[in-house]
């Protein structure tokens, strides 16, 4: 082939390439921006390379510099491709608004996780009431997909054998111990009311009722969990509110997973 008077693209080198992604973890878990001799000196690059780099970067807004000090962060680039990375499908700004209404309602905290291939879910969003005291979750938190109460609520809907069931149970962590009887009772509570439940083994001081979003196929692509402080409502209102749940998780699978057809 006659590629004469053709401009070739210069080939990627994969070596800068690995070094960018090196570069931009670090800085995501340094409290302080650090300049160019400090990165390169924590990931064994040389100083050149390492400032070339930078500046490829910072053309892209992936890092930012502190012209006094000379030192780099993370730029708006990388957040706003970890935020499209966290949730491509932009679901919790979807249902955000309903979301924030029912939390309101009933003074507690709603989160959408979405599951992951590797048998993990990642929190996506979250929604606060107006209490003085507030539960908070870190966006981008992600945990074993059969802990807490939307754990129980998975491991319903996937009617799991008790050997898979136990094989699970053995990797979770709880704040407050329980045995894999009383989870798989849980669990089976979980498939016949219709929601997950998780008082105070999870997390001290906190319950939960949550939910699964499930498409048509019976796949289970996010959860939904309202939580709250232990004992801030009546048994009566933990009822209302878990019925609230299942319904937010129905409505919330129309616009997510499963489109109404026209």
């Amino acid at each position: 082939m006659n590629t004469e008077g053709v401009t070739q693209k210069p080939p990627v080198r994969l070596g800068a390439v690995r070094s960018a992604m090196a570069i931009l973890r670090l800085l995501a878990n340094t409290d302080q921006p650090l300049g160019v001799n400090a990165i390169a000196r924590e990931l064994s690059l040389a100083p050149s390379s390492c400032f070339k780099i930078l500046k490829a970067l910072l053309a892209d807004d992936f890092v930012e510099i502190d012209t006094k000090t000379k030192s780099y962060s993370l730029g708006a680039g990388a957040i706003s491709v970890a935020r499209r990375a966290l949730d491509p499908s932009q679901a919790f700004a979807t249902i955000r608004s309903r979301l924030e209404e029912t939390a309101q309602a009933h003074g507690i905290a709603i989160g959408l996780w979405r599951l992951l291939p590797n048998s993990r879910m990642v929190l996506i969003g979250f929604a606060e009431g107006s209490n003085r005291m507030r539960i908070h979750m870190s966006i981008g938190q992600r945990l074993p997909i059969y802990v807490g109460a939307i754990g129980r609520a998975i491991a319903a809907h996937l009617n799991l054998s008790a050997e898979k069931l136990k094989e699970a149970f053995d990797k979770l962590q709880w704040q407050t111990p329980l045995s894999f009887s009383e989870y798989a009772a849980q669990v089976k509570q979980a498939k016949r009311v219709g929601f997950g439940l998780d008082q105070g083994y999870f997390a001290k001081g906190v319950d939960t009722v949550a939910v699964t979003i499930v498409d048509r196929t019976g796949v289970v692509r996010y959860g939904l969990s309202g939580i709250m402080f232990d004992g801030q409502h009546d048994q009566a209102t933990m009822e209302k509110i878990a019925r609230e749940m299942i319904g937010l998780g129905q409505w919330a699978a129309v616009r997510l997973v499963n489109p109404a057809r026209i």
